[in-house]
C-alpha cells in the first residue's frame, strides 16, 4: 500500500526539486553501531545474526517516513510498509538477489525469510530487484570498512536506500559493526539518517 504525495503541499518540495536533477543524487554515511547486546542475544537464543540485524533495521525503517518515500514513474509515494532486497552468497562464491518481507515478530520474520531465501535460490537466477517498496541490504562480513560506494547505473529512476553490514569488531568492552547507509537526497537528509542511527542503536540496547 502506498499514498501519492501531493507535491504542491509537500514540505520538502524545494529540496526535492533541487536534488532530483542531480546526475548522482545519492549520499552515503558510514558509522559504527554498538551491537554487543544484539550479538549476545543471538548467541543465547541460537538465532542467526544477519536476520536479527536485518529485522532490527527494518523495524526502525518503518518508523521514519523519509525512508519509506520512493520516486516511482515520476511521482513520489509514501509506502506503508518496507520489505528488503538482500544479496545472497551462493556455494560457487557468486551471488544472487532475493527478497524478504518484513514481519513485526522477530522469530516469525526469521523463519519466513530463511524459507523464502531457500526457495528463491532454487527458483530464481540473477534477477535484479524490481519492487519499489524495499531497501537493499548487503553484508560484507570480511571487512570492518570505514566507507562504502555502490555500483550505480546512471540515467534510470532509482531512489531506493542501500545498506551494508560490515564485519563486527571488538573495541574495548563493546562489539561494534560498520553500517553503510546510502540515500537519495531528494527524499532523505542527514537529519533523517541521524534519526536512523539513533533509533537503531536504541533498538540494539533493547536486547539486554
Amino acid at each position: 500500500m502506498a499514498k501519492k504525495i501531493n507535491l504542491a503541499t509537500w514540505k520538502r518540495l524545494p529540496q526535492y526539486e533541487f536534488f532530483k536533477t542531480f546526475d548522482q543524487p545519492f549520499f552515503n554515511i558510514t558509522a559504527n553501531i554498538n551491537v554487543t547486546e544484539l550479538y549476545a542475544y543471538t548467541k543465547t537464543n541460537q538465532l542467526p545474526y544477519f536476520y536479527t540485524m536485518l529485522h532490527t533495521l527494518l523495524k526502525v525503517i518503518q518508523t521514519i517516513p523519509e525512508f519509506r518515500y520512493r520516486i516511482y514513474h515520476g511521482d513520489v509515494y509514501e509506502y506503508t510498509s518496507i520489505d528488503s532486497g538482500v544479496t545472497i552468497l551462493l556455494e560457487d562464491e557468486t551471488f544472487m538477489y532475493g527478497t524478504v518481507a518484513y514481519k513485526e515478530n522477530l522469530r516469525d520474520f526469521i523463519v519466513k525469510s530463511q524459507a523464502d531465501i531457500e526457495h528463491q535460490k532454487k527458483e530464481r537466477g540473477f534477477v535484479p530487484h524490481g519492487e519499489p517498496n524495499v531497501i537493499y541490504v548487503s553484508a560484507l562480513p570480511w571487512v570492518s570498512f570505514t566507507g562504502f560506494q555502490h555500483a550505480r547505473k546512471t540515467g534510470m529512476e532509482d531512489s531506493i536506500p542501500r545498506f551494508v553490514f560490515g564485519k563486527y569488531f571488538k573495541e574495548e568492552n563493546e562489539l561494534k559493526m560498520p553500517l553503510s547507509v546510502e540515500v537519495h537526497h531528494a527524499l532523505v537528509d542527514g537529519f533523517h539518517v541521524g534519526q536512523l542511527f539513533e533509533r537503531l542503536q536504541k533498538e540494539n540496547l533493547n536486547f539486554v
